[in-house]
């Protein structure tokens, strides 16, 4: 089949996997996570194994992907899912089969139709049970009466001890533009307007990016179809923003750079969790690290009168230093899940360490030459990334899946200028460093595995 089949496959894995459970483990789910990543890994080869499926097949595994909206019955009780993945079942069919344009425009309102439907009859204007609703909402609203928005304090479940659970009191712990960004959305009643507005952005970034590629047809169907969007905007996951944003700056890096750096700023300045997508592109092109250290250098301009007002110390635990004193949640879709479920040790810091870097260096050792390339090896370091992180749920397996679904649009589009696209300069030095001290390699631009372009 080819990379795009894979990339397909291991996108209805992933979505079935975090559908199955609401995000939480099960040995299916798990099952289902590291099927993903297998097809994920065989779309990155340079070499996918079969021949391409026939037109039919790559229709029916949209289908599925439409369908699996269904799942959500399981754990919500709204019998809605079926009806609105009818809607999406029929959407994609609409789209694939009928050419005319009237035709995919009333495919694309019948998607929107069933995704408004699927968030109309699960959230409560103004209203959710989950903490993270209640950080934003509390923020932006505390932004808008001229108060600090890491003041107000909100009640939120914490692993305070290996299997001890209890609520803390803790301030918002997300970046200072999220509240900033609510804050209008907020004077409706409701910072999820945002949300649903982020998907949106997701969805034409993907778009435009298709069409670019010339992979419209398969990636409108799949924007349709993509079922994860409702649940993060039910739970308001602040992910959905971030993702909106790195979105818009890996489709608009090359051709409108100030556009996305500014969209880069914005999804940095907002939740740090967007860290992990970065690494293949910033070590890859210059342009992508150039935007990079501009666009942090401006996240963090923005940040420090937050942080001073707040308080160093106070601030960096209410956004880090909270994450990392808990302890690790059992319930999550993780490796040390599955362990503990069989009463094994789970992973030290130092082996999940390992195992990230394990995956780092297989995807770091193949320049990509598309967009496809690009982000499916992102999407496999944030996969295994969250697979040994202490917890992971719904919101992170949303990342490597909106990742898979711009790897589909890009597909066979090239990736940037071939000057453009190489290691950083350090890192070259390094190597030759180290080919020098042992001897034995030559000074010439070949290593086992990984050729570094510009190095003669």
């Amino acid at each position: 089949m080819s990379r795009s089949d894979c990339r397909l496959f291991s996108l209805l894995l992933l979505s079935a996997a975090v559908l199955l459970d609401a995000g939480y483990f099960s040995i299916l789910t798990l099952a289902c996570v590291l099927l993903s990543l297998a097809f994920c890994f065989n779309g990155f080869s340079t070499t996918p194994r079969g021949p391409a499926l026939p037109r039919w097949a790559g229709i029916v595994l949209v289908v599925c992907l439409g369908a699996s909206t269904a799942l959500y019955d399981r754990k919500l009780d709204h019998p809605v899912f079926l009806v609105t993945a009818a809607l999406l079942v029929v959407a994609v069919l609409l789209f694939s089969l009928v050419r005319a344009r009237v035709a995919q425009a009333a495919a694309f309102a019948l998607a929107a139709l069933a995704g408004a439907v699927g968030i109309a009859a699960t959230i409560t204007w103004g209203t959710a049970g989950i903490d993270v609703f209640q950080f934003q909402q509390s923020a932006s609203s505390a932004l808008l009466h001229g108060h600090n928005p890491y003041t107000p304090l909100v009640v939120s479940p914490a692993v305070v001890a290996p299997g001890v659970s209890t609520l803390l009191h803790l301030h918002f712990p997300y970046g200072p533009i999220l509240p900033v960004l609510e804050a209008p959305f907020r004077l409706l009643g409701d910072v999820r307007v945002l949300h649903i507005l982020a998907a949106l952005i997701t969805a034409a970034a993907v778009l435009t990016l298709a069409r670019r590629a010339g992979t419209i047809d398969r990636a409108a169907c799949v924007v349709m179809a993509f079922p994860l969007s409702v649940g993060m905007v039910m739970s308001s996951w602040v992910d959905i923003i971030t993702m909106a944003f790195l979105a818009v700056w890996l489709v608009n890096f090359r051709s409108h750079p100030r556009v996305a750096t500014v969209a880069l700023a914005l999804a940095l300045g907002a939740k740090p969790t967007t860290l992990i997508a970065l690494v293949p592109i910033f070590f890859w092109s210059v342009r992508a690290r150039r935007q990079t250290v501009i666009a942090a250098v401006a996240a963090a301009l923005f940040v420090v009168p937050f942080a001073f007002a707040t308080g160093l110390s106070q601030f960096y635990y209410n956004v880090l230093g909270v994450q990392l004193d808990v302890f690790p949640r059992f319930n999550a879709l993780t490796i040390d899940t599955f362990l503990k479920t069989f009463s094994l040790p789970i992973l030290p810091f130092a082996g999940s360490a390992i195992v990230v870097a394990a995956a780092t260096i297989l995807v770091l050792r193949r320049r990509p030459s598309t967009y496809g390339d690009l982000l499916t090896g992102t999407a496999i370091l944030a996969t295994v990334s969250f697979l040994v992180a202490k917890w992971a749920y719904f919101n992170y397996y949303y990342i490597p899946a909106v990742l898979l679904v711009l790897a589909i649009a890009g597909d066979s589009l090239p990736l940037d200028v071939p000057e453009m696209i190489r290691p950083p300069a350090l890192f070259l030095r390094s190597v030759d460093w180290l080919r020098a001290a042992a001897g034995r390699f030559p000074r010439g631009s070949s290593l086992p595995g990984i050729s570094f372009p510009g190095r003669q």
